[in-house]
């Protein structure tokens, strides 16, 4: 008997080391980490490319097979992916749940204890946000979420999208030779079906820093239940979700949605009267400061008193000029003069850049002086740890607060104690995205304006990192502890895109070694990432003292990072100090 148990044990042992990796992990999805990936009819790199995804995208598993796996597409197509390229998630299906009695308790923590926030009935359908033991989370409005006891909750359906109302007809308008009147846009663009005529990221709630379910490409026909504000809500994968289209005026000024409408007819609107072309807004002439601790005068001379002092790089307005001289406005509103020999003037331009940014670099770097040889900023700025982050959807672990951009402050101040002049980014670049309604995927795009700004303003700029932390990582694999102290380890990655990549490599390289010689282990290396692995470039183009470090993953802490920090500085000002590089 003692023997037959045994067999049976190594015959269960046997089946569990065949098991795919994705049964343990209990993946649902594939995550593409690569900038383009081919979809193909069949495993193997040798048969038919039936399409193309791109970075970020989820596509759910249908099946594995050895190095591949089968995912279903959003045109409901199945198609065979390399495992090489994309990462193995677990999304959780979005639920909606109901309560079982009347009267039902919603608390503020998942205790019988905790705060009373409402009481709700067998009647409403709320969206379950996650589980914790016998509890669970479910989204009370738009602002506030609670906890209820599971053994009184039931899984149903999604509540049923609210109908759209039939607008009433609008009063003819009365037109004046004047004042042309503006078109109405509309509230609702109705239901019906749509042909999408370009990609776009499908998400939970109509939120651009909300979580990404998937992507719908170009020529994919959606059905749509109602719009606003820009968001269509469509069916996704057998649950609601949400598209950002903003509807936009065609060339007779009628209102219609960006995409072909397939179904619907569409929406009449009065045709308004043209507008004129508006006037180009001409912007103010500027100087850029070009010496070190540029005197400000009262006055258009030498002989007028000092009334303070600027940095080389600072860019200020041009009030007017007088002579040799030039009277600029300060920050806080008032006026000083500068001599016009000791400064670039810059020529007005009659638009703004598209991208909202001019070269020199307004928007960003606030409190930048223009003698920084150091440049810190983290490009997924609200990257966080599991044991604070607030949004834990998904793969996500994010926080708008919580973040990796605390350690990169605390690089910075270490490196300004140590006499190093040093800029720490503080945009908040993912709602710098949101709010020009752009995906998350555009963020090496937005935080390249800022990288570029600082270069700009300060032409002593040699060193510019970008502070990152890895993603679910063991922490056998991200941490390590060295004399008692624990610290996140540090990877270095250099995009091979950049044509002079050898030089932030080699740059690299060298703090690798220092940091083996002074903390062995707290390094995990240099990797190089291509395009076909990643954005490619990730801005270290801009100088040859570029780097992108990854300080640990998503399950070490914020003082492990801080604990790198400290190391990272120690080692990197020795470097810049054996390299005999002039620092104030």
């Amino acid at each position: 008997m003692v023997v037959r148990v045994k067999k049976s044990l190594l015959a269960v042992c046997f089946l569990m080391m065949l098991m795919p990796p994705s049964f343990a992990e209990a993946a649902t999805h594939v995550e593409v980490a690569v900038d383009q990936l081919n979809i193909r009819s069949a495993p193997g790199t040798t048969t038919q490319i039936v399409g193309t995804v791109t970075k970020a995208t989820r596509l759910p598993i249908v099946t594995e097979q050895k190095d591949w796996t089968q995912v279903k597409l959003a045109s409901g197509k199945t198609g065979w992916i390399n495992n090489k390229y994309v990462k193995m998630i677990e999304v959780p299906q979005i639920k909606y749940v109901k309560s079982t009695v009347d009267m039902l308790n919603v608390r503020a923590e998942p205790n019988a204890a905790a705060q009373i926030l409402q009481i709700i009935d067998k009647n409403g359908v709320f969206l379950q946000v996650k589980k914790q033991g016998d509890w669970a989370q479910i989204k009370l409005s738009d602002q506030a979420n609670g906890w209820v006891n599971i053994r009184y909750l039931t899984e149903t359906a999604a509540p049923a999208p609210t109908p759209v109302p039939t607008p009433a007809p609008a009063p003819t308008p009365i037109q004046t030779p004047t004042e042309p009147i503006a078109p109405t846009y509309p509230v609702d663009a109705g239901t019906g079906t749509i042909a999408l005529t370009e990609g776009v990221d499908v998400y939970t709630a109509p939120d651009f820093l909300g979580t990404v379910l998937g992507q719908l490409s170009a020529g994919t026909i959606v059905n749509q239940y109602g719009y606003a504000n820009g968001w269509y809500t469509i069916n996704y994968a057998g649950t609601y979700a949400y598209i950002y289209k903003p509807i936009a005026p065609d060339e007779t000024g009628q209102t219609v949605p960006s995409e072909v409408s397939v179904t619907p007819d569409p929406i009449p609107s009065p045709t308004p009267a043209p507008n004129p072309d508006p006037a180009p807004t001409q912007q103010e002439a500027s100087i850029r400061v070009k010496n070190a601790d540029t005197n400000l005068r009262s006055g258009p001379g030498t002989n007028y008193p000092v009334v303070g002092n600027a940095q080389p790089g600072q860019v200020f307005p041009v009030v007017q000029s007088e002579g040799d001289w030039y009277l600029i406005r300060m920050s806080d509103g008032s006026t000083a003069y500068i001599a016009g020999w000791i400064v670039d003037l810059i020529q007005p331009t009659t638009s703004t850049p598209s991208n909202g940014v001019d070269p020199l670099g307004v928007g960003y770097n606030g409190g930048m002086v223009g003698n920084e040889k150091v440049y810190i900023y983290s490009t997924h700025n609200r990257e966080s740890w599991r044991n604070v982050a607030r949004n834990t959807q998904g793969s996500s672990v994010d926080d708008p607060e919580i973040n990796i951009t605390l350690v990169g402050k605390r690089l910075g101040d270490l490196l300004q104690a140590k006499g190093i002049a040093t800029m720490v980014n503080q945009d908040d670049f993912a709602q710098k995205l949101a709010e020009q309604k752009k995906s998350f995927a555009m963020s090496y795009t937005e935080s390249y304006k800022a990288v570029a700004a600082a270069a700009a303003v300060s032409p002593n700029l040699k060193y510019i990192f970008d502070i990152h932390r890895d993603s679910n990582e063991p922490r056998s694999k991200v941490a390590i502890t060295i004399n008692g102290k624990t610290y996140s380890r540090v990877l270095f990655v250099i995009g091979t895109a950049n044509p002079t990549y050898l030089e932030n490599k080699k740059l690299a390289e060298a703090l690798h070694a220092r940091l083996e010689a002074n903390y062995p282990g707290l390094s995990r290396g240099v990797i190089l990432k291509g395009t076909n692995e990643g954005n490619g470039v990730y801005n270290q183009s801009v100088s040859e003292g570029s780097l992108l470090l990854e300080f640990g993953g998503t399950n070490n802490t914020l003082e492990e990072c801080y604990n790198t920090a400290e190391a990272f500085a120690d080692v990197f000002t020795n470097y810049m100090l054996e390299s005999q590089i002039a620092f104030q």
